[in-house]
């Protein structure tokens, strides 16, 4: 259950912060309104950028547009990039092939200098033999190969990581252990992991949205004591593998929820291995937040809160606090972001763009 926390207080009274806390470094994360595709922003304290995912791309065609005039997901990272002093993107990891994670990428690389790609490798998708050629899957398949090649040419000359699990990655001082790539899983528990996994009766999912989704990069970043899940789409059958029979992941301080909150991930096993501090779901008005997930987090013991990019108009009962939400549907969305300021003590402050409302915590 989602327990009491600290008194809430508005952006504007989060400047008066008591000296020696504002002093602290800290990594700037931005959770970014990409339509429920995949996007999140992370700058450290020496300045060093880690975008996961780069949403679909195409411009909208008419409005509503963001508060800065940006028309599109790439317009969204580009202005959440330029608010946080940047001029390029050191690295870009892009977790699996699917138009909602990729899409953006070709804008994006016109718009602002990418430094190095991270991927799993070649493009794994399938196509789905139980349903017609022109079923919106089999068109998810085709697109997948289509942005894999498009991909390739467009990272020609680039430096180029193919992440592996276990692998450690490195940006500056936040660094990113790999923890499933190219559908496979780390061989041995993560420091501090290691215990007896719960809820493991949980029973396979047959169903995984596109075999891309199994393959994603998902990695536990860290920022001194502050661990951070950004696990991509990966699947509700290779979550159970990371934590079950033994979990090999551990307590997380902060979760960036799986799928952006669809029923095909956020296994219970897995959530119970994780039991984040902090949640973080980049949902869209009709994509995620569904009721399996939305329950299985919100009751997750140890949660001090959830934060939402978009509410839902598909199980509006779930929203909760509009406080807590960047984007009020069916309000015009003005692509609103949810921002955290981390420190490596484990103080961590989020803010809702929209209205200002900030939250503090001291995770564990």
């Amino acid at each position: 259950m989602i327990r009491k926390i600290l008194i809430p207080v508005l952006l504007a009274a989060a400047t008066l912060a008591a000296p020696a806390r504002a002093a602290e470094p800290v990594l700037r994360v931005v959770a970014l309104d990409m339509e429920g595709g995949g996007g999140t922003l992370y700058v450290t304290p020496e300045g060093k950028s880690l975008l996961i995912d780069a949403g679909s791309g195409p411009p909208r065609d008419g409005g509503p547009f963001g508060r800065d005039g940006s028309r599109s997901g790439v317009d969204r990272i580009v202005s959440a990039a330029r608010s946080l002093g940047l001029k390029k993107i050191d690295y870009l990891i892009v977790t699996h092939y699917h138009a909602d994670h990729i899409g953006g990428v070709f804008d994006l690389m016109k718009a602002i200098p990418i430094g190095t790609f991270i991927d799993h490798g070649p493009n794994q998708d399938k196509p789905f033999p139980d349903e017609a050629p022109d079923s919106h899957s089999n068109q998810m398949v085709r697109d997948s190969a289509v942005n894999y090649a498009k991909y390739l040419a467009a990272i020609k000359g680039h430096p180029h990581i193919e992440a592996r699990p276990g692998q450690v990655l490195h940006f500056g001082s936040l660094t990113a252990t790999v923890v499933a790539s190219a559908g496979k899983i780390i061989d041995r528990p993560l420091p501090g992991a290691g215990g007896k996994g719960q809820f493991c009766d949980t029973p396979p999912m047959v169903a995984d949205g596109g075999y891309e989704n199994g393959m994603s990069v998902a990695s536990v970043l860290t920022y001194g004591k502050v661990r951070i899940a950004a696990f991509g789409d990966l699947v509700w059958n290779r979550e159970h593998e990371l934590a079950c029979p033994i979990d090999k992941v551990g307590h997380v301080q902060i979760l960036i929820v799986t799928h952006h909150g669809v029923a095909l991930s956020s296994n219970p096993s897995s959530i119970a291995a994780l039991r984040p501090d902090i949640a973080v779901m980049g949902n869209s008005a009709k994509k995620g937040a569904v009721p399996a997930t939305v329950n299985t987090i919100s009751h997750s013991p140890g949660l001090q809160a959830f934060w939402k990019v978009h509410a839902s108009t598909v199980d509006p009962d779930l929203n909760g606090d509009p406080r807590y939400i960047a984007n009020l549907d069916p309000s015009p969305d003005h692509g609103d972001t949810i921002r955290l300021n981390i420190t490596k003590t484990g103080h961590v402050t989020v803010t809702n763009s929209r209205n200002g409302f900030s939250q503090s915590y001291d995770v564990k």
